[in-house]
C-alpha cells in the first residue's frame, strides 16, 4: 500500500518546500491549491481555501484513504480581513474535518500556524466563541460582527494553535494525531507581504533573537516528522521552529518580574 499525503499551499513556499522533501523520500504527495505546483512529481487538486464549496469539492476528488494531511496554505495579513480569517483558519479547519474520516489510523494532520500566534492562551476568552462556531459560514459571521481590534492574522493563527491543542484530544481515539509547527520568519514568495503587516519594532527582535529568516526547507523537514511514523508518540503539541525566538522571548519576561 502506497503512502499518500496531502499537503494544502503545495505551490510555493514551505508547502512546495514540504511537498518536494516528502517526494524524494518516496511519498506520494497529492497538493491541495489553487495553483498548479511547477514541480512534475506532485499531483494537483485545486482548492481555495476561502471558498467551502472549493474544499468539498477538492475532497471528493481524493481517492480512498491516505496518510497524512498538512495544512500549511496561508495568507499575510495584508489580504483583506475575512479573507485572511477564512484561510488561516475556517478553511484549514473545514478542511481538515472533511478528511479525518479518510485518514489511517496510525496517520498525522500537521497545522502550520505561526510564531504570532503563541499568545493564544491569553487570548482564550476571545477565541472562544470563534472556535465554538460549527461552519465556515458562521465563523465569517463572527468576523463581521465582532471585528477584532487586533491583527485578525493573529487572531487567526492563534486559532489554528488553539484548534490543535482542542482537536488533539478528540482524534487520538480514532488513531490520528494532531500537531502544529510555529514557525518565524521565512523566505518565502510572500515574506514582503509578512513584513509590510508587521510590526517593525517586533520583526526586529525577532530577527535579532533568531539571527536570520529561515529558510522554508527548514521548516518543511519539522512538518514532515510531525507527519511521520517517527513521531508516532506525539500528539496535541506545538513546535515552536522559531530559532530561538520564542524561549528568548519567554526568559526576558520572566527576567523583567
Amino acid at each position: 500500500m502506497s503512502t499518500v499525503f496531502l499537503v494544502s499551499g503545495a505551490s510555493s513556499g514551505v508547502g512546495r518546500a514540504l511537498a518536494q522533501f516528502l517526494t524524494r523520500h518516496g511519498v506520494s504527495v497529492i497538493g491541495l491549491d489553487r495553483r498548479e505546483p511547477p514541480d512534475r512529481e506532485i499531483a494537483h487538486i485545486s482548492c481555495d481555501l476561502a471558498e467551502p464549496g472549493s474544499i468539498d469539492a477538492a475532497v471528493d476528488r481524493v481517492d480512498g484513504q491516505v496518510d497524512s494531511l498538512a495544512n500549511v496554505a496561508g495568507v499575510p495579513g495584508t489580504a483583506p480581513v475575512e479573507q485572511v480569517l477564512a484561510v488561516n483558519f475556517l478553511g484549514m479547519r473545514h478542511l481538515t474535518e472533511s478528511l479525518l474520516g479518510r485518514i489511517r489510523r496510525g496517520g498525522s494532520v500537521v497545522n502550520v500556524s505561526s510564531s504570532e500566534g503563541r499568545h493564544w492562551v491569553a487570548h482564550l476568552a476571545e477565541l472562544r466563541p470563534l472556535l465554538a462556531t460549527r461552519t465556515f459560514g458562521e465563523g465569517l459571521r463572527w468576523c463581521r460582527e465582532q471585528r477584532p481590534d487586533r491583527p485578525v492574522y493573529d487572531v487567526s493563527k492563534e486559532a489554528v494553535l488553539a484548534y490543535t491543542t482542542a482537536s488533539s484530544t478528540l482524534t487520538w481515539s480514532d488513531g490520528v494525531r494532531m500537531n502544529a509547527v510555529a514557525p518565524g520568519t521565512v523566505r518565502t514568495p510572500s515574506l514582503a507581504e509578512v513584513e509590510r503587516s508587521t510590526d517593525p519594532r517586533r520583526l526586529a527582535r525577532q530577527r535579532t533573537a533568531a539571527g536570520r529568516d529561515a529558510e522554508a526547507s527548514e521548516i518543511a523537514s519539522v512538518v514532515a516528522f510531525l507527519m511521520s511514523n517517527e513521531s508516532r508518540w506525539v500528539n496535541g503539541q506545538t513546535l515552536a521552529a522559531d530559532g530561538g525566538v520564542a524561549a528568548a522571548t519567554t526568559w526576558a519576561a520572566l527576567q523583567s518580574r
